[in-house]
């Protein structure tokens, strides 16, 4: 560890690794820094936003949130609005006022003084802070008097902490681009300088994911490191990622999860001088943020409460915490010690002491020799998988996963199928407490679609670029097998698309009703179209997880013994896994190991596929599961094990298009389907969306070449590597 601690890296080395160290070495590197400084402890701040105005002279192109005069949305803030504001969080147990907020000439020096004034009287003990460098420096010069007595005006109004914003990126290439009116680098840092020449702690933003290329990001960071060394005055690096919701801008995308993960750790690895790095709960993904906090992050920001400018941009507000109880919870699933502070992190009653040393860590080496002997290409037992995911750094099993996939996949193609689920119905009578998608026959929603009805959708689905089809449904008691040959055979004499559909569950019901063998219906089903069989049903393969989850569903070996009839008669199937129901390591490896044996004997599954379990609207009380760590830990988890099936695909429709795009540094080779409709998950509420162009970009920026290809892994398309130039 002390590698990563004690030897500075210049800039060509710092580089060097954003550039070209995999993912999930970096993510490593970066998290033994921030484990030797701050042990389990992940801190976050309580805190309120009071955003004075809308209105800004300086018209960032970066900027969603501000509006120009006489917009129909634009508002000023006035002292009693603020009043009444602060009246309404007085009894919120917060520990940040977060005041920050548009330019204009109305809102001068004096109302700043009046607005801190009133709320260190209103909200006595929590820190107020924001004002960035750039409204600082404005004001100031508005005023007509120096930044250094601008701030000593506002220090003894209360104000205690710049929060930061306003850096975007130094570079003046970059900033002429992207904030042409506002102050340069060197006001911005001029006026840190100041502050910490004051006692007044501040943190340093730094946005990414626009228009920058990489050397711009090491050049930002090491400016920042110099003031460090000058001054030591920063408390927190913030990396920002950008959010391209209605700026002037024009970028469709901002950056993905991979691309935050390395800004994340190189920012980790890099400032070796600050303190902490934060991300900003309130713009991004939460399973992205569990990520994140093993990744060099100590510190998740906050809940901030009315938050405007990451809502103006486009942050998904649906990942905001509420309460600081709700970010405990959070973090205490992650395996962190959460440390309620605020952002100068200031001791607060009753939480761990934000000073102490981390405690030396328990460390095992048991995983390290069987991850070698997998690097080296044995394969592993039960025995030696338990230890491994159990003991071994998730970052370490993406790194060998990743040379499992390689050897496995060779080349530098990530790929993707673009197709459509289509459901016959959602009546069933299986009643699995997981499920959110079915409803009973006599129910309002509950419908069937004609076999007529199904071919039409299928002739759009392949007339927008579908390749595939996958349809499934729920076991309804009056559909039998020649409903399911008529919808085949309609397709297959109509479309010309890939029939991928049906899951052993449904194709074990047909067969129970029609009073004939699992294989005997697999061969009408293939006579009349089917091309292979997905691998939906399984769930956990372990009977004790299923009897408390499915009870009327089919047990381990009745799903294993029907994928070996169909790859008996010459059906290739894919695998899946449903994971999160409360099962253990040791439930889910014995999943892996059944799938792994039945491909010895067989060769006929095509690819891997695992999801995670989404409990909303459904029966099954469970944790719940809200991190992408556990997701990605068992992505490199299959790839160790399963080493006879040759695609593993990401899950994005659970796991949202972020954490999916990591799991193609964790072992998956394959993004999984561009979606046309998808029901079943969605139901549940997690309801992530992709377009195919999102799926290229996402693939390119983890650093592989998309292509499209067919159900059966054959190539139709192969992209560019690198994107168009930025504009």
């Amino acid at each position: 560890m002390s590698e990563f601690i004690q030897e500075r890296i210049t800039d060509a080395q710092a580089l060097d690794m954003l550039q070209n160290m995999s993912t999930p070495e970096l993510m490593a590197r970066a998290d033994a820094i921030r484990r030797a400084r701050h042990g389990n402890k992940t801190y976050y701040v309580h805190s309120h936003n009071l955003n004075p105005t809308n209105l800004c002279v300086v018209e960032c192109n970066l900027c969603s949130f501000w509006r120009p005069e006489g917009a129909e949305d634009a508002y000023i803030t006035t002292l009693e609005d603020a009043r009444k504001n602060l009246e309404r969080a007085q009894n919120w147990n917060l520990t940040d006022l977060h005041i920050v907020g548009g330019m204009i000439p109305e809102l001068d020096m004096e109302y700043y003084e009046k607005l801190f004034s009133l709320s260190r009287e209103m909200l006595p003990g929590v820190l107020l802070q924001g004002m960035t460098a750039v409204e600082i420096h404005w004001i100031a010069g508005n005023a007509g008097i120096s930044i250094k007595e601008c701030l000593q005006r506002l220090q003894a109004c209360g104000f205690g902490s710049i929060s930061g914003g306003g850096a975007e990126i130094f570079h003046g290439e970059i900033r002429k681009k992207i904030a042409t009116t506002k102050i340069l680098a060197e006001h911005w840092l001029d006026v840190h300088r100041e502050a910490h020449g004051l006692g007044i702690p501040t943190n340093a933003t730094m946005l990414f994911g626009h228009i920058e290329e990489d050397w711009h990001l090491i050049d930002h960071l090491s400016r920042l490191r110099e003031l460090q060394d000058e001054t030591g005055g920063f408390q927190a690096a913030i990396p920002l990622p950008f959010q391209t919701n209605g700026t002037a801008l024009g970028l469709k995308y901002g950056p993905s999860g991979d691309r935050q993960v390395r800004v994340a750790a190189i920012t980790r690895i890099y400032l070796d001088n600050f303190p902490h790095v934060r991300m900003l709960v309130n713009y991004m993904d939460r399973k992205l943020l569990g990520v994140l906090t093993h990744s060099g992050v100590d510190d998740i920001g906050g809940t901030s409460l009315e938050e405007r400018i990451a809502k103006e941009g486009g942050a998904p507000t649906s990942q905001k915490f509420f309460t600081a109880e709700e970010m405990e919870e959070f973090l205490s699933n992650l395996g962190h010690t959460p440390v309620l502070t605020n952002s100068i992190y200031a001791q607060v009653e009753g939480q761990p002491d934000v000073n102490a040393l981390p405690e030396a860590p328990v460390i095992s080496s048991r995983w390290k020799t069987i991850l070698d002997r997998v690097e080296a290409g044995e394969r592993i037992n039960s025995e030696d998988a338990a230890i491994i995911y159990a003991e071994a750094p998730f970052q370490e099993l993406g790194r060998v996963a990743d040379i499992c996939r390689r050897r496995a996949v060779p080349g530098d193609l990530a790929t993707y199928v673009f197709d459509k689920n289509l459901n016959t119905t959602n009546v069933c009578v299986v009643d699995c407490k997981f499920c959110a998608f079915y409803t009973k026959q006599e129910k309002d929603n509950a419908y069937v679609k004609s076999p007529e009805e199904i071919v039409a959708q299928v002739k759009e689905a392949a007339a927008a670029g579908a390749t595939q089809i996958l349809i499934q449904g729920g076991l309804h008691p009056e559909l039998k097998l020649d409903y399911y040959e008529a919808c085949l055979s309609g397709i297959r004499d109509n479309v010309d698309i890939w029939i991928h559909s049906l899951s052993p569950t449904e194709i074990e019901f047909m067969a129970a009703m029609e009073h004939i063998s699992i294989k005997e219906t697999l061969q009408r089903l293939k006579d009349a179209g089917l091309q292979s069989l997905p691998g939906g049903g399984a769930e956990i393969l372990n009977d004790d997880i299923r009897k408390r989850i499915s009870p009327k569903k089919t047990r381990s070996k009745a799903w294993l013994d029907l994928m070996e009839d169909a790859h008996d008669i010459g059906l290739k199937t894919t695998a899946t896994m449903v994971y999160g129901f409360g099962e253990t390591n040791e439930q889910r490896i014995e999943h892996f190991m059944k799938i792994r044996d039945l491909q010895d004997k067989t060769n006929g599954f095509t690819a891997f596929i695992p999801w995670s379990f989404s409990p909303d609207m459904t029966d099954l009380e469970c944790p719940r599961i809200q991190n992408g760590v556990d997701y990605l830990r068992l992505i490199a988890m299959a790839r160790i094990i399963l080493d006879n099936v040759p695609h593993l695909q990401a899950g994005w429709v659970t796991e949202g298009p972020d954490v999916s795009q990591l799991a193609l540094q964790f072992g998956a080779d394959d993004y999984g389907g561009v979606l046309m409709t998808e029901e079943v998950v969605s139901a549940t509420g997690v309801d992530y969306q992709v377009d195919e162009d999102l799926v290229v970009n996402l693939i390119r920026e983890a650093g592989w070449i998309p292509s499209q290809r067919t159900t059966q892994y054959d190539t139709i398309k192969i992209y560019d590597k690198e994107p168009a130039a930025k504009a």
